[in-house]
């Protein structure tokens, strides 16, 4: 099975993905390849940020600096655009390639991507699947362990879809309400019923 997992932000995806790479299954991280495209300046995307949004979204090693890049591209929609047409082209290419080959080796795989709904991906999977939590949860979880401020929350998920609207969208749900063995439950549950 090829399954795609979203969430808003906060809800708990990469707890949800720990666990089912614990279960054996191969994951792709969209944020994560999305950061090795433009990983530094002298990245041919990374070249294409500096171009459009200035050197200063790269640290004195020539690192990308996600801050003050997220600053500049989450304060509107047409900035964040600009941002995902450069991305997203080299971003699918490598998705579908770690598709192909867990599909040729017969394994199951968890693709996470968070703008999955947002960007029309739902055709790369056999089935989808959302982390949802309650807002002040997932606001709580952003500012303890992301130190996010209410202002960095908010020009996020203006964003994005709600988690209440990835919800509907996806075939499944994960409550991540509870601890993680409440999350790990419904996520055993999931892979003895649909795999």
């Amino acid at each position: 099975m090829i399954l795609g997992l979203t969430g808003a932000i906060g809800c708990g995806k990469s707890t949800a993905c720990s666990y089912f790479a614990q279960k054996g299954w191969r994951l792709f991280d969209a944020d994560k390849s999305c950061h090795a495209l433009y990983r530094d300046i002298n990245a041919p995307l990374g070249k294409a940020i500096r171009d459009e949004w200035g050197a200063e979204c790269f640290n004195g090693d020539g690192t990308l600096n996600r801050q003050v890049l997220a600053e500049r591209v989450f304060t509107s929609d047409s900035e964040l655009e600009k941002l995902t047409q450069l991305i997203y082209p080299a971003l699918f290419e490598a998705m579908e390639k770690e598709i192909a080959a867990a599909r040729a080796a017969n394994v199951n795989m968890l693709c996470e991507v968070p703008l999955l709904f947002e960007c029309e991906t739902e055709k790369y999977f056999d089935m989808t699947c959302t982390v949802w939590s309650g807002r002040e949860l997932r606001h709580s979880r952003l500012r303890k362990f992301r130190n996010f401020t209410d202002e960095d929350i908010g020009r996020r998920e203006a964003r994005q879809w709600s988690a209440e609207k990835k919800l509907e969208a996806a075939d499944v749900a994960f409550i991540n309400n509870g601890g993680p063995e409440f999350l790990y439950r419904q996520i055993d549950d999931f892979i003895k019923e649909h795999v």
